[in-house]
């Protein structure tokens, strides 16, 4: 199976950039959503900073999710 996608540039610049750019965005919100779980897993943290570093993590989670972004593939 092929896909090829078009786009008329100038006009599209920033359509063609985003499906460009997409895998490098992907690798940035796993390397973010990771970064936030060694805090939470390995560094002994307070209690409040544990919650905040949770409550991103889960936001960051949310946003994909609701994308249709998985980022454990």
């Amino acid at each position: 199976m092929k896909a090829i996608l078009e786009f008329n540039l100038p006009e599209e610049n920033h359509e063609w950039g985003n499906a460009i750019e997409g895998a490098k965005m992907r690798s940035v919100l796993w390397e973010m959503d990771q970064w936030l779980r060694a805090k939470m897993k390995y560094e002994d943290l307070p209690d409040y900073q544990y919650e905040v570093y949770k409550e991103c993590r889960k936001y960051l989670r949310d946003l994909t999710i609701e994308e249709n972004i998985d980022l454990d593939k």
